[in-house]
């Protein structure tokens, strides 16, 4: 072992130490304390008592080198949390469990659903194959039901309303004729007397998909997993207490209408409690992320062997970190249902793309969906207290590593914030009691709080300073296609840099306080306590973080707790420095792994969703939430580098630095079709027209407009098609066009696309092929009394578009048609700016007209222009209806493009 100069005999004796010299910490017991005259056994107990003499004796270096193995094992230890983590069960054959079996799954039968009800083809709503895939999903139901012992009743629900979406992009969405399969398993609640139905658990799928994916994951594997549930719980030969409606939703993806149109079912009125399950990603276990109903939670908690359950999901969720929407939110807004929302996160990278396929999804996932969906339905429909509705009620939930669930109400959350907070000043008034209950003792524990913060400080913005390297010099999103970059890119700089930082701070102040090199590790990490204290008694006064402060209060309530043992034994018998590092490295694995584990899970929804999110710097989102995770996974250890000798430690680290200075710097590729990792595209082949108050066309211009998805999304559209050897007049600047047009005048298929539009990209090319009838709007009447008048409009053309409305200055829109409110979605140009998101759902050959009424208060402009309306109609999944021109461009694009080509007619009229 290397004995450093600032422990030596001869440093000692500098200090005054030997020479019997106060040290300037008095808090260190001196040789005189100890009687040179005593017994063996009282030296024993001397050595356990409060003023051992190894506090002030030499704690010999671990040498530098191997500090940089211990982050290896750290490394390694995440390695194996996140194997943990993907743990699956293993898959059952229809051989392995008997045909009338009611607690188990099969996952063979599972996969047989699953296959059946996705097809071979996008399951697109108002296509003709989403109406053939609905009369699959129907005869699904009616076959389990034919072969059930209890009763189980079917419905195919046609159904037509429209609601407004109170959102970051807020609009009307008005669905006609959107398809829903529910299946009814009756239970002992059944239907009253007089035709309505009992209490009844709720359990929503969606089998419909996005137009450019087949959907194995979103969501028909939950689809596939609620029909094998149904079929198993059908063969019971006792009756629960409750109804279950399996409700297998045609019009999610459209967005949201299915539920909303579900509402309207008789069914819905008995609902009680809802199990909501979706999908972000592909494979591993799908975790709880919203809940209203903590019943359900209770019930989980029973029933699931392999929870996995993070509220922190619900904190992003609702913040609009991650931005996106579940049926979940129309359930609990429009029809007072509440519950749970369940959902795939891992692997998102296949979330919405061409590669959310069957041949993605890892054994066993269908076993776990089915095996939590059984138990915790049957566990939920056998309880007395879901005989009735509940008011909304929040919760705090978490898994430890998939083992357990612990969750509270919010009342209970802060008292548990509490007393981590009152734990961490408990261990730190034993360590000051410990080490000696002085004024010196609290003055350096406070200069190792300073050194703490400064060495956060210093890690931090050596990792921002390397991150912004990285941008102006290499390629951003790299981590897309190897997640463990971010480890390198972000961990590593933040790690290196601050344990240089906490040794240089340490070599100041230990030659102030001569307090040994344990006493400094745990001074240490007492100060890291203080710090973590501080932020969680922040964090408790904003109630919005409510959902994710246990993720500083359990790692604090568990180092807390974990320090009175090491401190103690530290206290009571003298440890090599070998030995201390080992006793810390012990007690602090169970909450390691749990701060690894929500790293983990929390990139993997982090990094698919930056990579969609259209930022021009989408690596410092992801660098300041990695700098932050390391800080909180380190934080149950940061204090042992004081345990390595400072000898050539700038030589170590610099060699771990050196290599994550190589990666960093290397220009690796973010996208890859084999892996597979996409670029995300939107394509809108586009024709926009123009007319004037006497319906005369005065502008019309035709291409393909390419909406930003990510940063690269314009660089590498132009760099493929200069490759290809394409040359076509482009155009990137649209900000003048979105001051002086509504929505930029180019086509837009939803509000929430509307932040891209000026940074997208235009490529002139021809039209897309007609729509027959032609897509378009008519002014079929006008009738005015005194200032008020009614503007009639008939709409033709394709199962999808987007209405917007903008009174002239002097008039106001007053009341439509529609039975939701007429409220603006947004404004523009000063004028409120009112959008119409309508769809015809279910496939009907040909389209009827939409007819629908405007109320204006005309003020001033009873002879003028009353207002201004533009229609953007999309077909959706019209492959074969692709101009020539079109499919070869397309074509000759990069494998790694995912694509979703939208055909698109913008028509602007003035009324």
């Amino acid at each position: 072992m290397v004995i450093e100069q600032d422990e030596s005999d001869s440093f000692k004796q500098r200090k005054g130490i030997a020479m019997d010299i106060l040290p300037k910490y008095t808090g260190v017991p001196t040789d005189d304390e100890i009687k040179p005259k005593e017994k063996p056994w009282q030296r024993v107990l001397y050595e356990m008592s409060r003023k051992g003499k190894h506090l002030y004796e030499a704690v010999d270096a671990i040498p530098s080198p191997y500090i940089v193995l211990l982050l290896g094992a750290y490394f390694l230890l995440g390695y194996l949390t996140q194997l943990v983590e993907d743990e699956l069960p293993t898959p059952l054959r229809d051989s392995d469990i008997n045909r009338d079996t009611t607690d188990r799954v099969s996952e063979e039968s599972s996969w047989r659903y699953l296959y059946e009800i996705m097809g071979e083809e996008p399951r697109v709503c108002g296509t003709e194959y989403h109406l053939n895939k609905t009369r699959d999903m129907k005869a699904i139901v009616d076959r389990i039901a034919v072969t059930a012992n209890q009763n189980v009743r079917t419905d195919w629900q046609i159904v037509t309303g429209d609601y407004f979406l109170k959102s970051a992009a807020p609009f009307v969405s008005y669905y006609d004729r959107a398809s829903n399969i529910a299946a009814l398993l009756e239970g002992e609640s059944g239907f009253h007397g007089n035709g309505t139905i009992g209490s009844s658990i709720l359990v929503n799928c969606h089998y419909d998909s996005v137009p450019y994916a087949l959907g194995a994951s979103d969501n028909v594997i939950f689809c596939a997993a609620m029909a094998e549930t149904l079929a198993r719980m059908s063969k019971r030969t006792k009756k629960l207490k409750h109804n279950i409606i399996f409700l297998f939703n045609g019009a999610e993806e459209n967005p949201l209408q299915g539920s909303h149109g579900f509402l309207q079912h008789p069914w819905s009125k008995g609902v009680t409690t809802l199990v909501n399950l979706d999908s972000a990603g592909s494979n591993g276990k799908a975790t709880i992320f919203q809940v209203t109903d903590p019943r359900i939670l209770s019930a989980y908690k029973a029933a699931v062997t392999r929870p996995s359950a993070q509220s922190l999901g619900e904190f992003l969720f609702s913040s609009g970190v991650i931005p996106s929407d579940t049926d979940f939110r129309i359930f609990r807004d429009f029809g007072d249902v509440h519950g749970v929302d369940i959902a795939f996160t891992k692997w998102g990278n296949l979330y919405h793309t061409r590669f959310d396929r069957p041949e993605y999804i890892r054994p066993g996932v269908l076993q776990w969906a089915g095996d939590m969906l059984l138990g915790l339905l049957t566990q939920l429909a056998d309880r007395d207290d879901i005989g009735h509705k509940v008011p909304p009620a929040g919760a705090v939930y978490y898994d430890y590593l998939n083992w357990f669930v612990v969750w509270q109400s919010p009342a209970l959350s802060l008292l548990v914030d509490a007393a981590a907070v009152l734990a961490a000043l408990v261990s730190t008034a034993h360590y000051v009691w410990l080490v000696g209950p002085r004024l010196s003792t609290v003055r350096e524990l406070a200069f190792a709080v300073a050194g703490r913060v400064a060495a956060l400080v210093v890690g931090a913005g050596v990792a921002a300073l390397v991150t912004l390297l990285m941008v102006a010099t290499t390629v951003q999103l790299r981590y897309l296609s190897r997640p463990w970059l971010v480890v390198a890119l972000y961990w590593v700089p933040y790690l290196v840099s601050a344990v240089t930082a906490s040794h240089l701070y340490d070599s100041w102040r230990s030659r102030k306080s001569g307090l040994n090199r344990s006493i400094r590790t745990l001074q240490a990490m007492t100060a890291t306590r203080v710090v973590l204290t501080v932020l969680l008694s922040v964090s408790m006064c904003v109630p919005s973080l409510a959902t994710a402060r246990y993720a500083l209060s359990v790692p604090l309530l568990m180092t807390s707790v974990t320090s009175l043992v090491t401190s103690s034994v530290v206290r009571t018998v003298r440890l090599k420095a070998y030995q201390h590092l080992v006793l810390e490295c012990v007690v602090s694995l169970p909450c390691v792994m749990f701060t690894m584990s929500l790293a983990l899970r929390l990139n993997a929804l982090l990094l698919p969703t930056v990579a969609r999110s259209a930022s021009a710097n989408p690596d410092l989102v992801v660098a300041a939430v990695n700098v932050a995770l390391a800080a909180v996974v380190s934080a149950a250890v940061s204090g042992v580098e004081l345990l390595f000798s400072r000898r050539r430690l700038w030589l170590s680290l610099a060699g771990l630095g050196a290599a994550a200075a190589a990666l960093a710097l290397t220009p690796l590729e973010p996208y890859a079709a084999s892996v597979p990792s996409v670029q995300r595209h939107y394509w809108f082949h586009t024709q926009i027209t123009t007319y004037n108050i006497n319906g005369e066309q005065t502008d019309q211009t035709t291409g393909v407009f390419v909406s930003r998805q990510d940063a690269y999304t314009t660089e590498r559209v132009l760099q493929a098609l200069k490759t290809k050897g394409i040359h076509l007049n482009t155009r990137t600047d649209f900000e003048e066009d979105c001051e002086r047009h509504v929505y930029c005048n180019l086509p837009l298929y939803r509000t929430s696309f509307a932040r891209n539009l000026a940074r997208g990209l235009f490529l002139y090319t021809g039209g897309p092929t007609a729509t027959d009838p032609p897509a378009g709007l008519a002014l079929s009447s006008r009738s005015c009394v005194g200032d008020t008048c009614v503007y009639s409009f008939t709409m033709t053309g394709t199962a999808h578009n987007l209405i917007t409305l903008v009174p002239s200055e002097g008039v106001t829109l007053t009341a439509w048609t529609l039975s939701s409110p007429a409220s603006p979605s947004t404004q523009w140009g000063g004028r409120p700016l009112y959008v119409i998101f309508h769809s015809v759902a279910t496939y009907t050959e040909p389209f009827e007209p939409f007819v629908f009424n405007v109320t204006l208060n005309m003020g001033a402009a009873l002879s003028g222009a009353a207002l201004r309306l533009s229609l953007h109609a999309h077909r959706l999944h019209h492959p074969h209806q692709y101009s020539a021109e079109y499919a070869a461009l397309l074509h000759s694009m990069p494998d790694y493009f995912n694509v979703a080509s939208i055909l698109t007619f913008r028509n602007n009229y003035v009324f």
